[in-house]
């Protein structure tokens, strides 16, 4: 009859819950698709509330690799074997128990190399249980695998409206990504994606997107760096995918450019969570650069002239600046902007 069966009816699609705030959102033409700053996946989990998406995002940045038992391998061939066959409801109980002791991102390595090894067997019904997990599942993690399975297939303009609708959420932001590496126009995919969330899925996406158009790479340059986790995840990657090094050696910057560069740089002098500053081989000379750009554009904003005393205060921690050139450019900057 075309149903799927094993559909939890005790719960609401997350994808439901996804499609459902677009609905109730008036988007104007030219408007930006986005589910809001206020938006949040239901959580009842105990304790410590995690925003979307963090609990990945310090998995890839913070954690080494989960360790993957035979155990786990023969629940993934189970879940194969059963979804193969049509029967979502058990494939689904086994693929739950596994999602509660390894986080998806975890073990997509293992889930697609299974897959992979048994290609010959798999069939429609397998390929189904992946639209059926996108979209049907009440479960965060397993629409996850869903979309880790259906990452090994082409998918129709209808699937990939899915996933554009699943990215929305900082959530699904990443495992929309690994999917729309492989589609022509991929990057600029990504970056739209990217201009509609503003915490972890857009520290994903800044990562794994590449500047193979002069749109994406100036979108690096001056949108892509700040977010609502912490810029420094995205510092380095936006340094070398915009190229910072040769818009510094340009003549003039735009008032716009040089903007992009100051938050580029400023994110990566905050080395918390990642390294940024530091992969730099010259960095006295990449700031002196930035000081001397600055200077063709006073009086600086505040905001502006707040990065230039965070390049003070890390040469002063950091640096040797023999001849004072850092420290005198800094305080022209300063003063212009106090007048």
């Amino acid at each position: 009859d075309g149903k799927i069966k094993g559909v939890s009816m005790n719960k609401k699609p997350i994808f439901e819950i996804i499609a459902d705030r677009l609905r109730q959102t008036e988007f104007k033409d030219d408007d930006i698709i986005t589910l809001g700053k206020d938006f949040s996946l239901p959580n009842d989990e105990e304790g410590l509330k995690y925003i979307d998406g963090a609990k990945d995002g310090i998995c890839v940045y913070h954690m080494g690799a989960a360790e993957i038992t035979q155990k786990d391998i023969e629940e993934i061939n189970t879940v194969i074997t059963l979804a193969n066959k049509g029967d979502y409801g058990q494939a689904d109980s086994v693929l739950e128990k596994l999602c509660e002791r390894i986080r998806v991102v975890n073990f997509i390595d293992e889930l697609q190399d299974c897959i992979l090894a048994r290609k010959d067997e798999v069939e429609d019904k397998f390929y189904i249980y992946s639209l059926y997990l996108m979209t049907q599942s009440a479960n965060i993690e397993c629409v996850k695998a869903g979309m880790m399975i259906q990452e090994l297939f082409g998918q129709s303009e209808e699937v990939k409206g899915m996933v554009r609708t699943l990215g929305l959420s900082d959530e699904f932001t990443l495992y929309s990504v690994f999917i729309m590496r492989n589609w022509e126009n991929g990057n600029t995919e990504i970056m739209n994606i990217a201009k509609s969330v503003n915490g972890w899925g857009k520290v994903h996406a800044v990562h794994y997107i590449e500047p193979d158009t002069e749109e994406i790479k100036y979108w690096l340059l001056t949108g892509a760096v700040s977010n609502d986790v912490m810029p420094a995840y995205s510092g380095w990657d936006c340094y070398k995918k915009a190229d910072v090094e040769a818009i510094l050696k340009k003549g003039g910057l735009t008032y716009e450019e040089l903007e992009g560069v100051l938050s580029i740089v400023d994110a990566m002098l905050d080395e918390g969570p990642v390294l940024g500053i530091s992969n730099v081989e010259n960095p006295k000379e990449i700031l002196l650069e930035v000081l001397n750009h600055s200077i063709k554009h006073l009086p600086l904003s505040s905001e502006n002239c707040n990065v230039i005393s965070d390049i003070s205060d890390w040469q002063k921690e950091n640096l040797v600046d023999e001849n004072c050139e850092i420290d005198l450019l800094v305080n022209q900057i300063l003063e212009a902007g106090r007048r």
